[in-house]
């Protein structure tokens, strides 16, 4: 057994006959691999299942994988139906603003699983699986299937492959480990097709994001005293440019961990008026994660990310600076005593 809670999970689908799943705000890769391939395992059982997600928009560079057209997107959660549902599995939500896209709606009172890998997660379900160890929501998925001996077949193998891929920035980031490359082989041995997966995920690019890419860089600063650079991009900027929902999260994946000398970097991007999205990412092992947390969001050490609504764009980034500056001080206080 890879997971001792794995058995009483399987339980309480038995026990259920219509089950909700849900994607998370903004959903990355991760987020709908692991949806689709709980979705796909669900149905092979004959349970009812439904995907929901907030967001308007999901992923489109993973559309390929099998059932991603039947998430249904943009769900109101304050005026969504529960009374047919039995059980709520909540995969890869850090906490439960990240499932209904604000901190004034309530969770259905239904049943709750968590399925999770963020370290900033506070086991908010009534069963709460959340291992910081693994690198991604796909690879706890490989193991809990394993633990049912449940047949993984190539559609749930691509799911997952593309869960790994994407939160692990295609074996970049410092969150893969053995177990994780054995998960990996598995998956391409039952034919997920890992160069596919990387194309569509990291080499199929739109060409106003480029451009949008180019703003980015133009704008970036560096702060010689805190170590870390940072860009902002105004919504009047956004709106000519692009519509990608995260692209300031994949602005920071292609250049917020590049600049030589730096801890770390981050992006920040006001997608709409008053809203600014913010993504950490990492270069050294400076946890991003606790300044993510501040500001309301969460993540990993080396990817985190929160929003700041409701402040206009230039008070919205100097929040955000304040809060990372406080945060670089707490970190070379806390150093220079160590040493």
């Amino acid at each position: 057994m890879n997971y001792q809670e794995s058995k009483q999970i399987l339980e309480e689908i038995n026990k259920a006959k219509r089950i909700l799943l849900n994607c998370h705000r903004g959903p990355d890769p991760d987020s709908i691999g692991s949806a689709l391939a709980m979705y796909h395992i669900l149905k092979k059982i004959r349970k009812d299942v439904v995907i929901v997600c907030p967001s308007e928009q999901l992923y489109d560079n993973v559309s390929f994988l099998k059932g991603y057209r039947k998430i249904k997107k943009n769900v109101n959660f304050l005026k969504f139906d529960y009374s047919d549902y039995d059980l709520f599995i909540a995969l890869d939500s850090s906490d439960p603003q990240m499932i209904t896209r604000s901190s004034e709606i309530p969770l259905p009172k239904i049943p709750l699983i968590v399925l999770d890998h963020h370290i900033t997660n506070p086991g908010y379900g009534d069963i709460n699986l959340i291992d910081p160890k693994a690198s991604s929501v796909g690879e706890i998925l490989y193991w809990i299937f394993r633990d049912w001996d449940i047949e993984i077949d190539k559609s749930v193998a691509d799911c997952l492959m593309t869960a790994i891929i994407g939160d692990t920035g295609a074996f970049r980031f410092n969150n893969v480990t053995p177990k994780t490359f054995k998960v990996v082989g598995n998956l391409m041995k039952i034919g997920a097709d890992k160069d596919r997966i990387i194309f569509q995920i990291y080499h199929s690019e739109g060409f106003d994001l480029l451009k949008f890419y180019a703003e980015v860089l133009s704008r970036m600063q560096i702060d010689n005293i805190g170590n870390f650079v940072w860009s902002s991009i105004p919504f009047e900027i956004y709106d000519q440019l692009t519509d990608e929902s995260k692209s300031n999260e994949k602005a920071a994946s292609v250049f917020a961990q590049k600049v030589k000398d730096t801890e770390f970097g981050l992006v920040m991007v006001e997608t709409e008026k008053n809203k600014l999205g913010v993504s950490f990412r990492s270069r050294t092992g400076f946890d991003t994660s606790k300044i993510a947390v501040e500001l309301g969001g969460g993540g990993h050490v080396y990817a985190s990310g929160a929003n700041v609504e409701g402040v206009p764009f230039d008070k919205a980034v100097e929040k955000v600076l304040g809060v990372v500056r406080k945060h670089v001080r707490k970190y070379q206080k806390t150093n220079s005593q160590g040493n």
